[in-house]
């Protein structure tokens, strides 16, 4: 299974505004998800919490006008 967010860095302190990265992990324990996120140039994999991630969905995309979020894709054999 893959977990794909599109979120804002803002509400992550970061720069820039939208973006798009897989998930990799979940940890219960800590309730915080291991971003894989794909600027390697940029920022390197890190832990967020499932909070600051969920906030960070908030944001509209400026061109669609419509909220942030996450896709699911499951491989069927």
């Amino acid at each position: 299974m893959l977990i794909s967010i599109n979120f804002s860095r803002k509400s992550l302190s970061q720069t820039g505004s939208g973006h798009f990265s897989p998930l990799a992990a979940y940890n219960l324990k800590k309730d915080m998800v291991l971003v894989l996120d794909v600027a390697k140039f940029k920022y390197d994999s890190y832990w967020c919490s499932v909070e600051e991630i969920y906030e960070s969905f908030k944001d509209k995309d400026l061109k669609s006008n419509k909220s942030r979020g996450f896709s699911i894709n499951k491989k069927q054999y």
